[in-house]
């Protein structure tokens, strides 16, 4: 594989993955160095297949490289390790910097752990990355570079981040240097063409680490900017359904009502998913009638437990008289809702997470996840456990980071009990003739997408 630039951004190297889709951080970072007149190249390796060997290979056959830019999350630290080594073998002359959730976290212990790694990059990357690049290409200093973290003599500096208020001044992602043929289309309902209207959440539940990235205040596209994106995608790839990949798409009630409206006025005819979720407690059946005619078709809504007092300990907001009311008006809009389950949360009984997996059944949806509890970094449960003992920064398998796979010995439910009623969940909801016919429909009978059924039951059931 020859590149023709010097800056190459990586997905890097996962094994026993099925999760390939477009990164559109990625695409973000690619474009905003397009603006500064700096080419770049994404090598997505899962997509790609590649293997260690092969990274080497990639490494010799470019000795121009100057950068390589690693998208981090924590699954990925092990395997960057790996990466980072080769790059320092063969091309010593490289710099090499890692950005994306899991530094954003963790970066002193990062390079510390990873001496390969000469910087890491917290927070969002649109203003900091390509001023780094800048720096690095023409050998300028680089200790003003906001959002920057590197080793001094004197320990660790950590630039000030810096983020993009009006998100209308983000860099047109260049949709046109990407092939979207590349890429499986059945990782959700319709194709996973990611777009994004808004970032930040205000919200404090206690598993979840989007403000480590994002922030917690809301930041909004307009909406004349995110249909003019859409119409790219129409007019130079023919794309008639996309996914919003935002993490509170529907929280602001007036924004998301105009976006709609446009949308429906719109000659887009476009088809939509919410795949990271709603928030059940922002919507009502006169935001649901508009969303279903303006495209929307599938909602991924964040359920996580079947126990008030579970919900109430990890901060939810929201409890399960108010999940069945609002998952009820959802199938009564004809918008498919698939249920966001989590079980294994410190401290949860067995007897809890049956109710879960009733809970799953008796709302009558046919398509639901049920992850194994992950203590993410940068999450007020992470540092719980490492302050209670339950996980330590220097005996973490970073590889165990999936929902299938348990990290930790938890206080409440052993993980081999854990494992088992994780199975338990998946053959009891899908054993079922609509959730069946839902698996047919959406791997079956897609290109790819049986080997990526039977990637993701592997992962259930084999470990």
């Amino acid at each position: 594989m020859k590149i023709d630039s010097d800056v190459l951004l990586v997905i890097p190297i996962r094994q026993g993955y099925s999760g390939i889709t477009l990164d559109l951080g990625l695409l973000y970072l690619y474009s905003a160095l397009k603006d500064r007149h700096i080419d770049s190249t994404i090598l997505h390796c899962p997509k790609d297949s590649t293997t260690q060997e092969r990274w080497e290979e990639i490494l010799m056959l470019n000795p121009q490289l100057k950068i390589i830019g690693f998208k981090a999350f924590s699954v990925d630290h092990n395997s960057i390790k790996r990466m980072a080594s080769s790059v320092k073998k063969i091309l010593p002359g490289c710099t090499t910097i890692i950005g994306g959730p899991h530094p954003s976290s963790l970066s002193e212990y990062i390079l510390n752990d990873i001496s390969d790694l000469d910087f890491a990059f917290e927070g969002e990357g649109e203003i900091g990355f390509p001023q780094f690049c800048k720096c690095v290409l023409a050998k300028e200093d680089i200790s003003e570079v906001p959002g920057l973290v590197y080793r001094t003599e004197k320990g660790f500096k950590h630039n000030q981040r810096e983020i993009i208020s009006d998100l209308d001044d983000l860099p047109r992602v260049r949709w046109e240097d990407i092939n979207i043929d590349e890429y499986p289309d059945f990782m959700t309902s319709l194709p996973f063409i990611p777009v994004m209207a808004t970032r930040g959440c205000p919200y404090h539940c206690t598993y979840c680490a989007t403000s480590t990235i994002v922030g917690r205040r809301m930041r909004f596209r307009s909406v004349e900017n995110v249909l003019t994106e859409l119409r790219l995608l129409r007019d130079v790839h023919g794309v008639r359904g996309i996914n919003f990949s935002d993490d509170e798409l529907t929280l602001n009630r007036k924004y998301f009502k105009r976006l709609c409206e446009e949308l429906i006025k719109s000659d887009l005819n476009i088809k939509w998913e919410c795949s990271n979720g709603i928030r059940l407690d922002t919507i009502d059946e006169e935001v649901l009638a508009l969303m279903y005619r303006a495209g929307c078709r599938y909602a991924a809504v964040g359920i996580e437990s079947a126990s008030d007092e579970i919900l109430k300990k990890i901060k939810k907001k929201i409890n399960t008289k108010t999940i069945r009311e609002q998952v009820n008006l959802i199938k009564k809009s004809q918008i498919i809702p698939q249920g966001l389950f989590m079980i294994g949360f410190p401290g949860e009984t067995e007897a809890e997470i049956e109710k879960t997996i009733d809970f799953a059944i008796e709302l009558d949806i046919d398509k639901t996840n049920f992850s194994i509890f992950m203590p993410l970094p940068g999450t007020e449960s992470f540092d719980d456990l490492i302050e209670n003992g339950y996980l330590n920064l220097e005996k973490m398998n970073w590889d165990n980071m999936k929902p299938d796979r348990v990290i930790f010995e938890r206080p409440g439910v052993s993980g081999k009990i854990l494992k088992k009623m994780q199975k338990k969940a998946y053959l009891k909801f899908y054993f079922r003739p609509k959730p069946l016919i839902r698996i047919f429909q959406e791997f079956v009978v897609k290109d790819g997408g049986l080997k990526a059924l039977f990637s993701k039951a592997k992962s259930i059931f084999n470990n």
